[in-house]
């Protein structure tokens, strides 16, 4: 478990934030280079959100201290920025890149903000459960995202119908992959039998689903990480303590 705290870093927190830098800096080059290609914008957005919100999931909960993760997002501005010195649009390219249908760079650099604070706020308040805080991001990472690789992939192939933007078959990946980013992080980061709460687990995964479902533009991006963390505290850890504040 991560602490609140900066301090030293250790030889496993160096290595795992060079590592880190270096994959997300990997990840976002892949991904400009797909957009440069003329494929459709969503596939990008989609590579960048589906890796970076494993890489945030799976690391920053293993580091020692604060001084670890802080590290590896320096890492990673450092080479962006590097980048920036010698194309001096990439940043709006990338933003363009990253950007929906019918969406302003404005637009994707709030949904990005919204995200991370979504992140922030999961991890902060709930930081005493780690498993809560991977099951947030991973509920983004996989769950949300699966909705609009399936929905746009297969959507209204099975189900000739939609809500709004959405298909059947994009809402049942997202309810399906919810419930696989939900029980790796039980199965991973907690002492709980995955069986024994996997009924709890079925429900959260509907609600993300169905908030999912409801969301406009990229408020999922923010509401998905912080009801997913409120719904695991209420149903599985009620008697946790919070930050800054005890419950019970």
């Amino acid at each position: 478990m991560v602490f609140l705290i900066f301090g030293d870093v250790n030889t496993v927190d160096v290595i795992m934030a060079l590592i880190t830098g270096l994959v997300a800096s990997i990840t976002i080059s892949i991904a400009y280079k797909i957009s440069e290609s003329g494929y459709s914008n969503w596939i990008p957005r989609k590579i960048v959100h589906i890796l970076m919100g494993s890489i945030i999931a799976f690391t920053v909960v293993t580091y020692s201290n604060l001084s670890g993760p802080t590290l590896a997002a320096g890492i990673f501005f450092t080479v962006l920025m590097f980048a920036w010195a010698h194309k001096n649009d990439l940043i709006m390219e990338l933003l363009g890149a990253g950007s929906r249908e019918n969406e302003s760079r404005l637009n994707t650099f709030a949904s990005g903000m919204m995200g991370l604070t979504g992140f922030g706020t999961a991890f902060l308040v709930f930081q005493a459960r780690p498993e809560i805080f991977v099951a947030a991001i991973l509920a983004v990472a996989w769950g949300d995202a699966a909705g609009e690789v399936f929905g746009r992939t297969y959507g209204t192939k099975l189900v000739n119908r939609k809500i709004g933007s959405k298909s059947f078959e994009g809402s049942i990946s997202v309810f399906l992959f919810s419930l696989l980013s939900l029980s790796t992080a039980i199965i991973f980061y907690s002492d709980l039998c995955v069986i024994c709460v996997f009924p709890h687990l079925m429900i959260i995964a509907a609600v993300i689903a169905f908030v999912e479902l409801l969301s406009i533009g990229w408020t999922d991006n923010f509401l998905i990480p912080i009801i997913t963390a409120i719904l695991m505290w209420q149903m599985l850890f009620p008697t946790m303590p919070l930050l800054p504040l005890p419950v019970g």
